[in-house]
């Protein structure tokens, strides 16, 4: 009933890159007039006279008489232009890492819930805390009664349990350790949010609260927050001492105010840095105000899309962090953090330090990023959304918001039908043997400049599909494969991703033989996928609720990604130029299927 189609032609492009300079910096760039290509360093450029013509190697279109100034032509595959200025810098003044970060976190009464995290953690975490282990038990007594049955023993220091507040309350305080030895200027500041908002900002100045009548102001809730943005300007390494007194003074109590928490947050930042961040910690559903999930999730998801395109506008990223047994609906909330650039993360408690870590580490480099895909005109995408596509199906064109330094975007080619490749009489596909690919990239860097970066490869075809499926990269594919899996198993097409998992099983086993590392991966990617169907052919055999199954695939689907990037990273050990990787062989050849001869 589905059939699904895998190909090893596969392009991943990896983000980092922005942070460092281009190879070659031009003041002009030369686009195609057709198809808005860019001239790069393999296009055949012929002078005439003073001008040059150019057939453009992606359309097939003559650009003639042109004007070219020679200093402009690419000589290298990445060339990348200023396109509007940003802040002016004393060069003289090292740049500093002055960006702002929110932790925003639950204290609602579902957060005392307390876990067995083993003696040896608890004692890692009471360190972090800065809590002395008590070896004696206590008694602690009711001060207005001497009666006994109000006296208990107190020896919770010397147990290995640990409330789901205190986890988080270590994680920050774990995080407050590293700014202070990584990044010491950055401005922290501390959000509380359960039937109010306390808004402790550096911890030096007054504190703010928002009470659970004016919940649901959603205009009264952004202006406080933008006319209280100096709450947060003090760099960590002066507010340190009085950020780690205020966390342990906080205390768990009533609803969970989640939306206006986070939209006081997003306003606290109005004059923020680009590249500042959100930390978002809840174990629980929104019940309170605006963006509740209690009274209509539409309506909810919504307001959290807004939230996202606030936050993408802005260059805030808001990034969700939560406990694998809690119900804090990530289908509802997964727009907000996907459109600022952020991640989710769900943990296990003896895991939440490596996770808040990992969103520590994943700092913003650029900011109102769009990205443009061009392939030769016989070239077209698998599995994209048509609104995307242009150049009669060979351009993709996605605007993705913020970017950080693991962002990564996948992208599954394939050749046109045999049919569709025969109207294209000015290719001679007997004489084809190299395919041109060429990304380009706007982006916004964090001192406001904005910049555009063109990224060209030359790559050889194939019609030997037996040695290009031998020397494919098999974790860019396995990493791919989930991720098309989780979408549409995100999307209730449940057939659909079943179907898809079950190609791509049968795919990475046929290609892992005598080859220890596709090995590794191919079983890596079956647990992760047998855990992944079950769960899925338990919720379509009892039919729940469809919020309640998005819920559950997200979930997994956000996990499933996690662990085959992991692993796909560390298995990968040759790093391509220019952060954009094609998934080909070890000389660079693309395969090309046999209807091209047709």
């Amino acid at each position: 009933v589905y059939k699904k189609e895998i190909d090893v032609n596969v392009c991943l492009i990896k983000y980092d890159g922005l942070q460092q300079e281009a190879e070659n910096n031009v003041l002009r760039l030369y686009q195609c007039q057709q198809c808005k290509s860019y001239l790069n360093k393999y296009s055949n450029i012929i002078p005439e006279n003073d001008k040059y013509n150019w057939k453009c190697e992606f359309c097939s279109y003559e650009n003639k008489d042109l004007i070219i100034n020679k200093v402009d032509i690419p000589l290298n595959d990445t060339i990348e232009n200023c396109i509007a200025p940003g802040i002016a810098k004393d060069l003289k003044t090292p740049e500093k890492d002055d960006s702002s970060l929110i932790f925003c976190f639950d204290i609602s009464g579902s957060m005392c819930q307390s876990y067995d995290v083993g003696k040896d953690l608890k004692k890692k975490f009471n360190k972090i805390l800065g809590k002395k282990e008590n070896k004696n038990k206590f008694k602690f007594q009711n001060d207005n009664s001497d009666d006994e049955d109000n006296q208990f023993d107190y020896n919770m220091e010397n147990t290995s349990y640990i409330s789901r507040l205190d986890l988080v309350k270590c994680s920050v305080r774990d995080n407050i350790n590293s700014l202070l030895k990584n990044a010491p200027n950055t401005k922290v500041g501390i959000v509380s949010f359960g039937s109010d908002i306390e808004v402790k900002g550096d911890c030096l100045s007054n504190v703010m609260m928002i009470k659970e009548k004016d919940m649901n102001n959603e205009a009264k809730i952004k202006s406080i927050g933008e006319e209280n943005t100096n709450l947060i300007r003090n760099p960590i390494r002066q507010s340190s001492p009085s950020v780690i007194k205020s966390l342990r003074e906080i205390e768990e109590e009533g609803s969970t105010a989640l939306g206006p928490a986070v939209l006081l947050s997003l306003s606290l930042l109005k004059n923020a840095k680009i590249g500042s961040r959100i930390f978002l910690c809840t174990d629980g559903m929104s019940n309170l105000g605006i963006g509740s999930l209690e009274e209509n999730k539409d309506k909810a998801m919504d307001f959290y899309t807004r939230i996202g395109n606030m936050a993408k506008e802005k260059g805030i990223v808001i990034s969700l962090i939560t406990f694998e047994d809690s119900e804090s609906e990530i289908y509802i909330l997964k727009n907000m953090v996907e459109l600022s650039g952020g991640d989710i993360i769900r943990v296990n408690p003896s895991q939440i330090l490596e996770g808040f870590n990992d969103l520590l580490e994943n700092n913003v480099i650029a900011s109102d990023v769009e990205f443009k895909l061009n392939l030769n005109k016989c070239m077209t995408f698998r599995d994209e959304e048509k609104k995307d596509l242009s150049n009669d199906d060979s351009t993709y064109t996605k605007k993705l918001g913020n970017a950080a330094r693991e962002t990564e975007t996948y992208h599954e080619l394939k050749f046109k039908s045999s049919t569709k490749l025969a109207e294209y009489k000015e290719i001679d596909f007997d004489q084809l043997t190299n395919l041109i690919f060429q990304v380009e990239i706007k982006f916004k860097k964090t001192d406001g400049k904005r910049y555009i970066r063109v990224i060209t490869k030359n790559l050889a075809i194939s019609n030997d599909k037996e040695m290009i499926n031998k020397q494919a990269k098999m974790n860019i594919i396995s990493n791919l494969q989930a991720r098309k899996s989780a979408k549409l198993a995100e999307k209730g097409n449940l057939m659909e991703a079943q179907a898809q998992i079950h190609v791509a099983r049968n795919f990475l086993n046929s290609n892992s033989n005598n080859n220890y590392n596709n090995q590794q991966i191919f079983h890596q990617f079956n647990r992760n996928m047998n855990s992944f169907h079950n769960n899925m052919n338990q919720m379509n055999q009892m039919a729940q609720a469809p919020n309640i199954f998005n819920n559950k695939m997200n979930n997994m689907g956000y996990n499933m990604n996690k662990n085959n990037n992991l692993f796909g990273n560390n298995m990968m050990n040759n790093n391509m130029n220019n952060n954009m990787m094609m998934n080909n062989n070890m000389n660079n050849n693309m395969m090309m299927n046999n209807n091209m001869n047709n």
